[in-house]
């Protein structure tokens, strides 16, 4: 059955990075971990999924103003003014050299102003119709998980050949639910490194029980309304506390926004400088190889 491969691509490129030592460079001396990582990684599901398409979506904002508008401590973590740190230097150089190499070498390239990665593999997730693997490393991307139309999450979380196959038998397994209901379970959850703190006192195992139990959050909400008597005192409290948190969370955890743009294709591209550039004709020559999935070439 025909699959296509939609991927998160930031997760790819820092991961590469920091598990790939800085010595591998180009000719000229710069580094290319995160290039030539990232596509032996591309390159690696292709030739083991041998999907129909591939499309890499990407961060053109990482911290959306409408999501910190929505709470303002979205991903304050990562900034520099708060302490965190932005990305290196040395990585965002390579970032803006990878983005314009697939674009020349023909794979699909999307990113949006205004909204995330995540937000634009959950378009591509509900557009596309044949099955969808779902390449990234943010378990937040398990909410796109749907056994009904083949759609999972390749989690490379655990390493790119060591990639885990997440579908809902595993989250039933994992977490006692399914992936549409893992959005709303994220919700009460929380995430302290997106700066989300979730409803107090409910932790991950309260959490999935109570999605669980109800199905859905709106379900759990109710149920805290009325006193349902399967929800501890505790927690019925600490849930209608939080409510105006949890409606605010809820836009910015579930990708559910619909966006206009189209579903690319892979383009037929056989002339190439970048790639020369940095000294990667071996990934080149795989890459044409590759091609023959896509097209009669």
């Amino acid at each position: 059955m025909a699959r296509t491969i939609v991927v998160d691509i930031a997760t790819m490129y820092y991961r590469s990075f920091y598990s790939l030592p800085d010595t591998i460079v180009s000719p000229k001396g710069e580094p290319i971990n995160a290039i030539r990582g990232s596509l032996d990684a591309l390159f690696m599901f292709i030739e083991r999924y041998q999907p129909s398409n591939i499309i890499t979506c990407w961060d053109y904002d990482w911290r959306p103003d409408w999501r910190v508008e929505l709470i303002d401590s979205y991903k304050t973590a990562r900034t520099e003014d708060d302490g965190g740190s932005t990305i290196p230097d040395s990585l965002s150089d390579q970032v803006e050299i990878l983005h314009d190499l697939l674009i020349e070498i023909g794979m699909p390239v999307v990113g949006i102003d205004g909204f995330e990665s995540d937000d634009i593999v959950s378009h591509f997730a509900r557009q596309i119709s044949e099955p969808v693997d779902i390449v990234s490393g943010d378990k937040d991307l398990f909410q796109l998980i749907d056994d009904s139309v083949q759609n999972r999450v390749l989690y490379i979380g655990t390493g790119f050949s060591k990639h885990t196959q997440v579908d809902d038998t595993y989250l039933l397994d994992r977490y006692g639910i399914k992936g549409s209901q893992y959005g709303d379970f994220a919700v009460l959850r929380g995430d302290a490194s997106d700066g989300l703190p979730g409803v107090r006192g409910i932790g991950e195992k309260t959490a999935s029980a109570l999605i669980a139990e109800f199905g859905t959050l709106d379900e759990v909400l109710k149920a805290a309304t009325q006193g349902d008597s399967r929800i501890k005192p505790k927690v019925t409290s600490s849930l209608l506390e939080h409510s105006d948190y949890i409606e605010r969370a809820k836009e910015v955890v579930l990708l559910n926004k619909d966006l206009d743009v189209a579903i690319p294709k892979v383009k037929s591209v056989s002339a190439t400088t970048i790639v020369e550039e940095l000294g990667l004709q071996r990934q080149l020559s795989r890459w044409q190889q590759l091609q023959d999935l896509f097209f009669e070439v």
